[in-house]
């Protein structure tokens, strides 16, 4: 009989109690939250690069194109008007219809030309809130 008695008294833990299951879900709830969150800002500023990046693009072609524009201008017709503005006339293009600066990916919200005293001009086009910059000089 004493056998029998001390097995009632010791038994075989095998298992988890209920303060440690929940201790356990809590945790790892802890842990899955933070891993979407983190997942969540990886994806969000990749998309947010990727705007970045086709703006930069963008901008950079169209610079591109405004100086190809102004590299067949006459310097002699280039110049400042009288008064406090000036004025640019310039015509050059491929026999294609003219394609507007603004599209579906490019918002031009200014485009400025500005007269440089050793003879040259300045753009500055702000495209979606960047502003890009080329100075076209000409030969005399």
């Amino acid at each position: 009989m004493p056998y029998t008695l001390f097995m009632m008294h010791h038994k075989n833990k095998a298992g988890f109690t209920l303060i440690e299951v929940v201790i356990y879900i809590a945790l790892f709830s802890i842990l899955m939250g933070s891993a979407f969150i983190v997942a969540y800002q990886l994806i969000q500023s990749s998309g947010n690069l990727s705007t970045k990046n086709t703006i930069q693009e963008e901008g950079n072609f169209v610079i591109r194109k405004l100086d190809w524009a102004l590299s067949g201008a006459d310097p002699t017709t280039v110049s400042p008007s009288s008064g406090n503005s000036s004025a640019l006339s310039l015509t050059k293009y491929n026999g294609n219809t003219f394609l507007p600066i603004t599209t579906d990916n490019v918002t031009v919200s200014a485009l400025n030309f500005k007269y440089e005293a050793l003879g040259g001009i300045t753009i500055t086009i702000t495209i979606n809130g960047l502003t890009f910059t080329t100075t076209r000089y000409f030969r005399k």
